[in-house]
């Protein structure tokens, strides 16, 4: 009796051994491919349907964050403001030239002439097209000597200053100069008078000294023991 053709009894019938005589070992039984290819089949499904799920949550996990924001933070992000001041200014071997804002509709344009010293801020009127306001001073006379055909580096910045009519201020700008040569610098402040641009008169007048200082002061360490 060959063992592999029988089974014992109760059992299923098993495959016949692929050496046994007349089987084709690439040969097997069709059952098991389907049950095989039902199987990989099946995982693979499993497998696409998570991927969507897993998406899907996640989309949805973002629409109701959005949703749950207040609107203001976006706005936010987004909103202008109304007026943007800004200055900017640039020297060359002769000039330097700032912009600084000084009343309440234009900029005032400053010119520092590096050969004389002289320095001058020019106001236009937008109503009426024109300069018709001028501040000038001699930094000559701020800085001390070597002033005059020096090498000069020139800004304007913001201060608040009180009203006061002994020394009447109508801008809150300073233009600061720097002599290269000494580092001595100085800044000045304009007396602009705001109810003459309403009124259309023209301005003249001098920049007012305001403070000066030293870029390379000399430290006196036994002092400041």
């Amino acid at each position: 009796m060959n063992p592999d053709s029988e089974t014992p009894s109760g059992s299923l019938s098993t495959w016949p051994h692929p050496g046994s005589a007349g089987i084709d070992p690439t040969q097997v039984p069709s059952g098991v491919g389907s049950c095989c290819s039902l199987t990989a089949i099946g995982a693979r499904t499993l497998f696409c349907v998570a991927i969507v799920a897993t998406g899907l949550a996640g989309y949805a996990f973002g629409v109701m964050s959005l949703r749950t924001q207040p609107n203001s933070v976006s706005h936010a992000a987004w909103q202008i403001p109304g007026t943007i001041e800004a200055s900017s200014a640039v020297s060359s071997e002769k000039y330097s030239i700032a912009t600084g804002m000084v009343g309440d509709e234009a900029d005032g344009i400053f010119v520092l002439d590096h050969n004389s010293g002289l320095l001058q801020c020019h106001v236009i009127y937008p109503r009426m097209s024109q300069f018709m306001a001028t501040f000038s001073v001699n930094v000559a006379d701020g800085l001390g000597t070597g002033a005059k055909g020096g090498n000069y580096l020139m800004v304007t910045g913001r201060a608040e200053f009180p009203r006061a009519s002994n020394r009447p201020i109508g801008a809150n700008t300073l233009v600061y100069v720097l002599n290269n040569a000494t580092g001595n610098f100085i800044a000045y402040a304009v007396p602009f008078d705001r109810t003459a641009v309403n009124a259309g008169r023209p301005q003249k007048g001098v920049l007012i000294p305001m403070g000066a200082g030293q870029a390379n002061p000399v430290i006196d360490r036994d002092a400041a023991r």
